[in-house]
């Protein structure tokens, strides 16, 4: 034989090259118009298309065809392969016909083996026992009436075929019959014929088959036996030689009867003999007159080659004399061997097969590693038009764990991106007792749901990828796409080491009661840095990355240990980490916690809000702080919008109870020293810091959110409150008004204990004065805190290089602003407020906002402002100013007006009672007829069911929440949801650096990422190129020197393509693809009532059917897409009502 013809595609189709190769054979391939960027037709050295203008797999079973090309380009020989054409008589007599070699079996045999009830007559006569079943091809009524007969369950199989195609379980009369129409659909569409009949199901069996050579000189010799029980849908995942825990004797009597039914037969060619094995009897399946897939771990174990012993024996060769198999008792068996077949099938979906372009493919090796390829490469394109194989993995070793060994070791070494893949229910297979012990039956993975908890794929280099890509296109949301800026290098702080006793060492050690005796002893006042919550809040609207806080936390740790704390949480770090920087602000207080070990944490902590924006049951606020608390926080500044003491009770106690420390806050506004309003003088705040005192607080905290403490007002307050209780004093104020250093330099000389400050290019303006500059105002004085400043300048200048980072965001103050005194509004709402305004086409108009601010307070009656009663304000303040409505037009026209959701909510008691109670007038209008609460509406929240919200996060996000989770789901439902999708598309960013994150990268750019210790990242963007006619860009990026391309919509295109309307997840009405394909059937019509579980459609993918059912009783509202119509995944098929 000079020239063979390989009648199939992938895999396989190599295989045969490759023995052909060997054996001096040149090859021809065939291939259809979708597989035209097929492996094999490029690992030929012939290749011919065939079937043009059929369907893909119709090409293939071209049997007329495909002689036709073998004939045309001289082929002496067909191989068929596997599936597809091998056991088709008709194509095997077209061959011979042809004058060519079929490399198989007899026509003799396939007539035998090819149709499962003449092999079943054939055991029969050769005293081989086999299972009951019908005695030809039934119809429906015969396959209903066997089991009515024999009792179910029985399997439904195609007479023609394998690869668990074609074949179905039916435990019932109703079973069958949709079993019997899928099966014969199934089976027509991948071996050519519906023929069908019916057998015995036998419970919880093994698979055991025996490979078998036969040559046409009357030799017949088995090669030892599979086990490949390990199946699902009845087609076989992992196989293993030999069987393990298998008897000699059971080995013995299996192998020999497979010889005695093919000796019985005159068989010739290769061919494996199947049989179920239950209670040490084992059954005869069928026999398949071909190669298997499974065959390459029988030529491990064994040494033989027999896809060449195929093609030399179909020569005529002598097995024992010329294909060199030695005599039965002489053929080794050599260790253990595991074939596992990687797929492009989801476990997560129900295996239903993926399709995409594979765009990384990096593969195992080593000793014992054998690799089987079919596509698998960089670039490949999966079409739902064929088998999802990419791929068979072949580990051997002395014994069958080292192999196991071998075989995790090789999947974990695989990585394939592009498209979903088995390999992690592979690995959980593996690694299950049932399958190391030798003990897995068929029904082993359909009974072990612990198989499909699978870890959550990382896939971190495509991901970052696909977020530069999609920020490179796009840009960042909500900031105006320019060219990414150049920056000179970040100067890192290089601080010095100081060693001594911390405020959190003493809490860790002592107690909280310890460190208030700390701050009492003190004679300099201590420091809270703010740098990393409130600085950027109020000058950058909270957007500064955990990543560049990672980088300088170590410096303020070592080097400025004599911080009573840093402030790095609060209600906005949630709100904006989860919503605009897509990280976890839990992942945030976890690697600051660990990289400043010697630092007390601190956060700013609504009483009735936690850290969210309206009221939650107790029980919610009480876990909060509990999971907080045990995450790493230490300080819990505990304040109401109101100063409403009720709404901070439970807070105060719940903080108590972790032995964390609590500062109990009173908010400060108006002016202590103004006669002209007395609603808050010095009574009220000495009074109120009684009764914050009497809570059991540790610390009085006195938050100046807007910084209108004017500094007299300060030595005053302090004085008095120092006279009045004693618990030490934390003040916080911010420097609008460029006040701040003589607010503090008056606090400090009142007896104030701690300050707050941020670092010098992170102060000022809206937010808290500079650290050094308040050091130097009260350097040699009997009170100066202890700071190194060297240490202090080194990190000032890491954080004014990384400031320029967020430029955009910048919208704060260039000069102090002393108007702050007449609208008091705080600084963190001051920078929100203004890019509202200019959100809703007002910030031309924005001084009147300002003004108004102040109008609208008063209207309320002077009412505390700190988030989210600021905001309350605020937006009363927006809705007057765009309807050009004032203050007497609230009183003449509010029962016509529409106010702002916010500001019903305020009058409606869900913030709290304001001091001194609302102003009824006002209050009624806002409200008109709706109810309000008079007490804590916290009294009237029904406990949150902490066991049900887990449950109902676990099923949409698929993976079983930790509590941490569970409580910003609570908090923040649809902002948390959203991060978890954008988690899912592009991974973790957070590790990006800064000037990626917000501008993407410029074409030539190369940029380094540390994913985790050890492991970088080298991504350089080599090109971007224009949009196609659907308005998609490609990015040619080189990832770690391998070449990967990232698709983006470019989102500023306008495009003329349709595209297919996609089913909403979130809407029940809504039945979507699970896969791509195509669709076979429509089962219903719009306007037809269908009852739950009823069969609606039937799709189409890789030759694997799926039924689409009913989700719930309704009636059909419109079908969209038609029989034979492609679709893909998401798809909308049906809307229900």
């Amino acid at each position: 034989m000079k020239k063979l013809l390989v009648a199939n595609r992938g895999e396989i189709a190599i295989r045969v090259f490759r023995a052909c190769s060997e054996l001096g054979i040149s090859t021809v391939a065939i291939y259809a118009k979708e597989d035209e960027y097929s492996v094999h037709r490029f690992k030929a050295d012939e290749a011919y298309m065939v079937g043009q203008g059929k369907k893909p797999i119709d090409a293939y079973l071209d049997s007329d065809d495909i002689v036709r090309i073998a004939l045309e380009c001289g082929a002496e020989a067909i191989h068929p392969g596997y599936g597809l054409l091998s056991e088709n008589i008709e194509f095997a007599r077209k061959v011979e016909a042809a004058g060519l070699i079929f490399v198989g079996p007899t026509l003799h045999h396939l007539d035998i083996f090819g149709d499962k009830i003449k092999a079943k007559e054939a055991s029969v006569a050769a005293g081989v026992g086999s299972i009951p079943g019908t005695e030809g091809p039934v119809d429906l009524e015969g396959a209903l009436a066997f089991g009515n007969e024999f009792g179910y369950p029985v399997m439904i199989k195609a007479a023609l075929g394998g690869g668990g195609r074609g074949m179905r379980v039916a435990h019932n009369e109703a079973e069958a019959r949709d079993g019997y129409a899928r099966a014969a659909s199934e089976a027509k569409s991948a071996f050519g014929s519906d023929e069908i009949y019916v057998e015995k199901y036998i419970t919880d069996p093994k698979h055991i088959e025996v490979q078998i050579l036969g040559d046409t000189h009357g030799n017949v010799v088995h090669l030892y036996e599979r086990d490949c029980s390990v199946q699902r849908r009845n087609q076989k995942v992992i196989e293993v030689a030999p069987s393990v825990g298998m008897s000699d004797d059971l080995r013995h009597r299996i192998c020999e009867a497979a010889v005695q039914l093919c000796k019985h037969v005159g068989y010739v060619n290769a061919g494996t003999v199947e049989f179920l094995v239950k209670d040490n009897e084992f059954y005869f399946i069928e026999v398949n007159p071909r190669v298997q897939v499974e065959h390459t771990i029988t030529e491990v174990v064994t040494g033989i080659d027999i896809v060449q012993a195929q093609i030399l024996i179909s020569e005529g060769a002598d097995l024992h004399k010329d294909v060199k198999i030695p005599e039965q008792d002489k053929i080794p068996l050599l260790g253990s061997a595991i074939q596992c077949r990687i797929t492009t099938e989801d476990p997560e979906n129900n295996f239903l097969p993926d399709t995409g372009i594979i765009d990384t493919y990096r593969s195992p090796g080593g000793f014992g590693v054998r690799l089987d390829v079919g596509n698998a490469y960089s670039g490949y394109e999966v079409t739902p038009y064929f088998d999802s194989l990419l791929v068979k993995v072949i580990t051997s070793a002395t014994d069958f764990n080292e192999a196991i060994r071998k075989m995790d070791r090789c999947l974990r070494e695989f990585r394939i991106r592009g498209v979903k893949t088995n390999i992690p229910f592979l690995r959980n297979v593996l690694n299950h007792q049932s399958f190391i012990s030798g003990n897995a039956k068929t029904t082993f993975i359909d009974s072990t749901p612990e198989l499909f908890n699978f870890p959550r794929l990382r896939d971190r280099g495509n991901k970052t990828m696909k977020y530069i890509a999609s920020i490179t296109v796009n840009g960042f949301p909500g900031i105006d796409q320019t060219p990414k800026p150049y920056y000179d290098a970040t100067r890192m702080p290089k601080v010095k080491k100081i060693e001594t006793l911390t405020t959190k060492n003493i809490l860790d050690n002592e107690g909280a009661d310890a460190v208030v005796d700390f701050v009492k002893s003190r004679k300099e006042v201590l420091l809270t840095d703010t740098t990393f919550r409130d600085a950027h809040q109020s000058l950058l609207a909270t957007r500064v990355r955990t990543q560049d806080m990672k980088q300088v936390a170590q410096a303020v740790d070592e080097g400025l240990p004599n911080l009573f704390s840093s402030e790095m949480w609060g209600g906005a770090t949630f709100d904006v980490a989860y919503r605009f920087l897509n990280e976890s602000p839990w992942y945030r207080l976890r690697e600051l916690r660990k990289l400043m070990p010697n630092t007390m944490f601190q956060m700013l902590f609504r009483g009735s809000n936690a850290v969210g924006y309206k009221n939650y049951p107790d029980n919610v606020i009480e876990e909060f702080i509990k999971v907080a608390a045990r995450e790493g926080m230490d300080v819990f500044r505990v304040f109401d919008s109101l100063n409403w003491l009720p709404q901070m009770e439970k807070s105060i106690q719940a903080v108590c109870d972790t032995g964390k420390i609590v500062e109990a806050t009173m908010c400060y506004t108006g002016d202590i020293l103004d006669n002209d309003r007395p609603k808050y003088d010095i009574k009220y705040y000495k009074d109120l810091a009684k009764e914050l005192q009497a809570t059991g607080a540790h610390i009085l905290a006195i938050k100046d959110m807007a910084g209108i403490l004017k500094p007299q007002a300060a030595y005053r307050l302090i004085s008095e409150l120092k006279d009045t209780i004693d618990i030490p004093l934390h003040l916080h104020t911010h420097d609008t008004a460029g006040n701040g250093v003589m607010i503090y330099s008056a606090a400090v000389a009142a007896g104030v204990d701690i300050i707050d400050v941020a670092t010098s290019s992170m102060s000022s303006g809206t937010s808290q004065p500079s650290m050094s500059s308040v050091y130097y105002a009260l350097k040699n004085g009997d009170r100066t805190p202890h700071l190194d400043n060297d240490n202090a300048i080194q990190i000032n200048h890491y954080w004014e290089d990384v400031r320029k980072f967020y430029a955009p965001f910048e919208k704060g103050l260039t000069s102090p602003q002393t108007e702050v005194y007449m609208h008091e509004m705080p600084g963190g709402q001051y920078t929100n407020l203004q890019a509202q305004a200019t959100a809703v086409g007002l910030g031309l108009r924005f001084d009147e906002v300002k003004n108004m601010y102040h109008t609208v307070n008063m209207m309320f009656g002077d009412i505390i402002k700190v988030t989210p009663s600021s905001k309350v304000v605020g937006d009363m303040a927006l809705f007057m100013v765009q309807n050009d409505l004032t203050e007497a037009d609230i009183y003449a026209k509010g029962e016509t007006l529409s106010f702002p959701e916010s500001v019903i909510s305020f009058f409606a008691g869900d913030l709290g009672q304001p001091v001194g109670g609302f102003p009824e007038k006002l209050q009624k209008i806002i409200l008109k007829d709706k109810p309000s609460f008079k007490d804590r509406p916290g009294l009237h929240a029904t406990p949150v069911v902490f066991e049900d919200v887990l449950a109902e996060l676990t099923e949409k996000l698929g993976y079983k929440p930790a509590q941490h989770e569970v409580l910003s789901y609570i908090l923040y439902p649809q902002v948390f949801l959203d991060y978890q999708k954008m988690q899912n598309e592009f991974g973790s960013v957070t590790l990006l650096d800064t000037p990626t994150f917000f501008n993407g990268m410029r074409v030539g750019e190369k940029i380094s990422v540390e994913i985790e210790k050890g492991k970088v990242l080298l991504i350089h963007l080599d090109s971007v190129s224009e949009p196609d006619n659907e308005g998609n860009r490609t990015l040619f990026f080189n990832l770690n020197g391998q070449r990967r391309e990232v698709l983006v919509k470019d989102t500023s295109i306008k495009t003329t393509s349709v595209m297919n309307q996609k089913a909403e997840p979130t809407n029940q009405h809504h039945i979507g693809a699970t896969m791509p394909g195509s669709v076979v059937t429509v089962l219903v019509e719009a306007g037809e009532k269908v009852v739950k579980g009823q069969p609606l459609m039937v799709t189409e993918a890789m030759k694997m059917e799926t039924t689409i059912e009913a989700p719930f009783d309704g009636e059909i509202k419109q079908i969209f897409v038609k029989a034979t119509e492609s679709i893909a995944t998401q798809d909308l098929l049906i809307e229900l009502k």
